[in-house]
């Protein structure tokens, strides 16, 4: 049997499922064929419009679209209906019961960081009043108290919980985390914005202007629930960013971590006081570290550590350590207790000295050199920077965790452990080091020398994207190294430093830290004399001005390119690169019978080249050049040259530009009617794409799926299609094409209104 009414409602099924998982229709069809029994092909038999012959499989592709694609009552009945499927009602109660209508799971975006504890002692009261805080009409919420108090941790439990909704605290979408502990005194009202846009995967928002960029995040902040916690917030100067928070859009909420009560704070804030744990809180802390510090046996009635929870004012970072000194110093409890009193107001003081003096060197050293990551350290970092190796290594962390001096960031065992400062720590380490300068000086060349290591080892590769990731996790050291090294005019170290990070802020979208990379980068390639790395500097620069839309920025940095030709005339590469840096400002200007002519001559100076380009650099001119015919109407020609570099491209393999091809050899089927041949290559552009983690190319690549969901009258599955790629360049800011794609749906929601009603009632 066969119904075209029932292929329609499986493709809109599937793409509804793919639109959900992030997945190929491909390889949805393979997981449905498993599930019947038959295969991937019988899958897409059945998208053609034949009926499968046996009721179970009706079931499972009934169940599949309802469960995982988030499909109604509505789509479930007339699915039934036109397979023919007998008794349908109690299979539609059965998997759309009536009742209230289901919420789809909410798309969670947060970047809280990973916890520096291996149990949280629940505060029940101080917990409590934040929640309630959260549920009230101010904007802030105020968490204030004394260092090692656990602010910190108290707000990113409050925030982990109101993401899943978990001990009574008020549910969120999102939560935004941002600390000025990281580089103190640096965080303003800009840098909580773009955290915000990139958090919630809107990254293009950070390249407005900033009226325009807050306006646009406010926006964000209005449309779903978002708990914006700012730590540390007592080294913050940036009185705008305060009076931000504290007028935050309903109906999200702020949350602020810090040690001194404003009076500003009045204007808008819910304060909370955290004080030092109860006796009940403290006794669990002590039970747990007991427990890490394995002193149990020690220790057989905690009664008697009550005058030691008294002496600490129940501050847990406090009794973190004291318990830490109990294990090494080796004295009476009575002794450590009236140490502690006789402390009085400066018990961090006595407890830092304390434990300094227990310190072996090698654990002296650690500490010191930790102070030089901003944010986190790896084991092999902070390894070398020390000048500490193996098992010396391995005693010296122990040591350091032990007395809470140091503490492990590791959310899984899985992961790669990571170590960071408490902030009251990072303060006495620092005045520690400022007493060693001999020691500073030669420990920071050798931090230098391995992280310059770690960025040669991940310059830019067109065949592997895995460095990114790696980068990832020590970007903020890289970016303080390559701070330390602009301070002291370290040129060559800049260089390397900015070369490693130039591809990875491209790929992640951090245009404005691109721009300012850059600049660090043509000027230390200027300041060496290496016209060469210069050149090739400005080119890159001018080909991302170029792509954002700035061709009178572009075409300055162009002029230096004249200056500098000369020098490097017999270098086919940069004659490359600069040729691309034109070709991006001509296609701003939609100049592409100029650019075809350009990249043109370019085709010829590689033929008549004694030396062949970089292989990404042949392919990329082929690349353009075929985009130029394409733009100018020449599809035949587009398309023989997009076919032949597509094949280059997977054999090198470069592998951002795969799935590019890919979609224009997509968009000449489309204009030819090879509707089949079409769909196969943006199935495997779209897999590459997000392989890739490309949004520019999966964002486009959605947008000629929509095309060719209308042209195939699959109007369920075009309608998902362009409400994706609509999205996705909103979030990237992407306006020309975000212009393109609503004037799409528009013409598509006119299409939809003109239908029979027996067609479009699923619309």
């Amino acid at each position: 049997m066969r119904s075209e009414t029932f292929g329609r409602l499986l493709k809109g099924g599937i793409g509804s499922i793919s639109h959900y998982e992030s997945k190929t229709a491909p390889v949805i069809e393979e997981e449905l064929g498993s599930k019947t029994l038959t295969s991937g092909a019988s899958i897409q038999r059945y998208k053609a419009g034949h009926i499968p012959p046996d009721a179970r499989s009706i079931e499972i592709l009934a169940e599949a679209a309802v469960k995982r694609g988030y499909l109604n009552r509505e789509w479930l009945q007339s699915f039934l209906h036109a397979a023919r499927y007998p008794a349908p009602d109690k299979l539609v109660d059965q998997l759309c019961p009536v009742g209230p209508a289901r919420q789809r799971p909410p798309r969670i975006y947060e970047n809280l960081p990973a916890p520096t504890y291996s149990q949280f002692v629940m505060r029940q009261q101080a917990f409590a009043e934040v929640a309630e805080g959260l549920t009230k009409r101010s904007a802030a919420v105020l968490i204030v108290g004394f260092g090692g108090n656990g602010k910190t941790s108290l707000a990113r439990e409050v925030a982990a919980r109101c993401l899943s909704g978990d001990d009574g605290a008020p549910q969120f979408d999102a939560a935004v985390w941002v600390s000025d502990k990281d580089r103190s005194g640096t965080t303003n009202l800009s840098v909580v914005l773009n955290e915000i846009a990139r958090t919630l995967d809107y990254p293009g928002f950070t390249l407005f202007a900033h009226d325009e960029k807050r306006r646009e995040v406010e926006q964000l902040l209005r449309r779903q629930r978002v708990l914006v916690i700012v730590d540390n917030f007592e080294t913050i100067t940036d009185g705008a960013l305060l009076t931000w928070l504290l007028n935050l859009p309903e109906p999200s909420k702020a949350l602020i971590t810090t040690r001194e009560y404003r009076r500003e704070f009045r204007r808008g804030g819910w304060p909370v006081d955290l004080r030092g744990m109860t006796e009940d809180e403290a006794r669990e802390l002590v039970v747990e570290r007991l427990r890490v510090l394995k002193i149990e046996k020690l220790v057989g009635d905690l009664n008697q550590l009550e005058s030691l929870l008294a002496a600490t004012g129940g501050n847990p970072k406090a009794i973190e350590m004291t318990m830490g000194l109990l294990k090494y110093e080796r004295r009476p409890l009575q002794q450590v207790v009236d140490d502690l009193y006789a402390a009085r107001g400066e018990l961090f003081d006595d407890l830092f000295a304390r434990a300094w003096a227990l310190l072996d060197e090698a654990a002296q050293r650690v500490l010191l050199v930790a102070t030089f990551f901003p944010t986190s350290a790896s084991i092999a970092a902070l390894s070398a920077a020390a000048q500490v190796q193996g098992f010396t290594f391995d005693r010296a962390i122990e040591q350091l965790a032990d007395l809470a001096i140091l503490d492990l960031q590791q959310t899984q065992l899985s992961d790669t452990a990571r170590y960071v400062l408490h902030p009251l720590v990072r303060s006495f380490a620092r005045m520690k080091l400022a007493e060693q300068v001999e020691f500073e000086a030669e420990a920071r060349e050798r931090w230098l020398t391995w992280y310059l290591a770690f960025a040669q080892d991940r310059f830019w590769n067109p065949t592997n994207l895995r460095p990114l990731a790696d980068i990832d996790m020590d970007h903020d050291a890289l970016w303080s190294v390559r701070q330390w090294a602009v301070e002291r005019q370290r040129h060559e170290a800049i260089l390397v430093i900015t070369k490693s990070l130039d591809h990875y802020y491209y790929v992640r979208g951090l245009w404005m830290q691109k721009e300012e990379n850059d600049l660090l980068r043509i000027a230390a390639a200027r300041a060496l004399g290496l016209d060469a790395e210069e050149y090739e500097a400005i080119a890159l620069h001018a080909q991302i001005l170029g792509r954002q839309g700035k061709s009178v920025s572009a075409a300055a940095w162009l002029d230096r390119l004249t200056d500098l030709a000369s020098v490097v005339a017999g270098d086919i590469d940069l004659v490359i690169l600069a040729a691309h840096a034109r070709f991006f400002v001509l296609e701003v200007q939609r100049g592409y019978r100029e650019a075809l002519t350009l990249l043109t001559s370019v085709e010829k100076l590689i033929a008549e080249s004694p030396r062949a380009p970089r292989d990404n650099l042949r392919i990329a001119n082929r690349q353009w050049l075929a985009l130029c015919h394409y733009r100018l109407g020449a599809h035949e020609q587009a398309e023989q040259i997009f076919a032949e570099n597509l094949h280059d491209a997977i054999t090198l393999p470069y592998i951002r530009a795969i799935s590019f091809h890919q979609r224009y050899l997509a968009e000449i089927a489309l204009d030819r009617g090879d509707l089949e041949r079409a769909e196969q290559l943006l199935s495997a552009a779209l897999q590459q794409a997000t392989q890739n983690s490309d949004p520019r190319q999966i964002a486009l690549i959605h947008q000629s799926r929509a095309k060719l969901a209308l042209l195939k009258s699959d109007y369920l599955d075009a309608q998902h299609a362009i409400r994706e790629a609509i999205d996705r360049f909103g979030r990237i800011g992407m306006r020309e094409e975000l212009i393109e794609a609503q004037d799409l749906k528009e013409k598509m929601n006119t299409s939809i209104a003109v239908l029979p009603p027996d067609q479009h009632e699923m619309h």
